[in-house]
């Protein structure tokens, strides 16, 4: 097997983990690399979601939990600090990239230190078909970085909150999360921290993997940064990117029932409606960002009821 170089990366900053992640596979065109590595709590959704209707967008702002989009396909995931991230970037035939060569070695990996797991579906590592792992791959020419979760001591209810957005209210293009029963790994080895599991299963890939341990440098670091400032922490880039979109839902103001239904592009209300119309100024909704603190502001003035924007996102 090919060498690969094993990034120590004890960042937990999912912004600067994103950008980390796509500085090493855009600049290393020819090196294998390998990474394993942990995020504060956070929402991580796929390149072509659309972020509204997959996230709770205000549990998650109420929960100080992060939302970012990352560059490869797939569904939306929830991480935090006992969910393991692995990164794989190689070179491949971009025509005919396979799941299985590159989840492989991870499930040996994970039998070697007693998780009895298996290659499940597509994308997936499950143990009796309970999902502990999903993954996803961004290819560009002729690299792939394929990625994903291995939850070993994961907070389920968090994850089962936060990442489910009301789907049944839009009519979007985004592609659609698919929900699959979870499991921790941890039940496995309940004598073992996720520290403890994280430097066994890195020692575990290092025997599978000829491996070189390498650091990134405070020059390389900075521009991590920048590009964590410019991309991933960008409207743009998380909520902006979102398909357009249309919403439609039943509410009910001041103990009358009606239904809302608006138009968004690129984050943006572009087109509000009431049914039925009750005398209020709802052309006032339209280049509203959707974003917790503007819809606040907009819909005291709307509405008379600041926390009405619940009902929008």
């Amino acid at each position: 097997m090919d060498k690969f170089v094993y990034y120590l990366n004890e960042n937990t900053d999912p912004f600067f983990n994103q950008a980390f992640e796509e500085y090493l596979f855009l600049k290393e065109t020819e090196k294998n690399i390998l990474l394993l590595w942990r995020n504060e709590p956070c929402v991580v959704c796929g390149s072509y979601q659309n972020i509204f209707a997959e996230v709770s967008v205000d549990d998650c702002n109420q929960r100080g939990i992060k939302i970012v989009r990352r560059p490869s396909g797939g569904g939306t995931v929830y991480h935090d600090l006992g969910n393991i991230n692995y990164t794989i970037i190689t070179s491949c035939n971009a025509k005919n990239v396979q799941y299985a060569p590159l989840i492989e070695p991870l499930v040996k990996a994970l039998n070697s230190i007693g998780i009895p797991a298996s290659l499940n579906r597509l994308s997936d590592i499950a143990i009796d078909g309970i999902k502990v792992s999903g993954s996803a791959q961004k290819i560009l020419k002729n690299r792939v970085l394929h990625h994903g979760t291995l939850l070993f001591d994961c907070d389920l209810s968090v994850l089962r909150a936060v990442a489910n957005g009301q789907r049944e209210c839009f009519e979007t293009k985004g592609t659609k999360s698919v929900p699959w029963p979870v499991t921790n790994m941890r039940e496995y080895l309940p004598d073992l921290s996720t520290e403890e599991f994280l430097c066994k299963l890195a020692e575990a890939m290092k025997h599978l993997y000829e491996v070189e341990e390498a650091t990134i440098s405070p020059e390389e670091i900075r521009e991590i940064e920048r590009l964590k400032e410019e991309k991933y922490l960008s409207w743009d880039w998380n909520y902006g990117k979102s398909p357009k979109f249309v919403f439609t839902k039943p509410v009910t103001i001041g103990g009358k029932a009606a239904k809302v239904r608006y138009e968004a592009q690129k984050g943006v209300i572009t087109d509000f409606s009431l049914t039925p119309f009750m005398g209020i100024e709802t052309d006032k909704m339209a280049g509203v960002r959707l974003e917790p603190t503007e819809l606040k502001k907009i819909c005291t003035t709307v509405f008379g009821d600041a926390y009405f924007y619940r009902n929008l996102i």
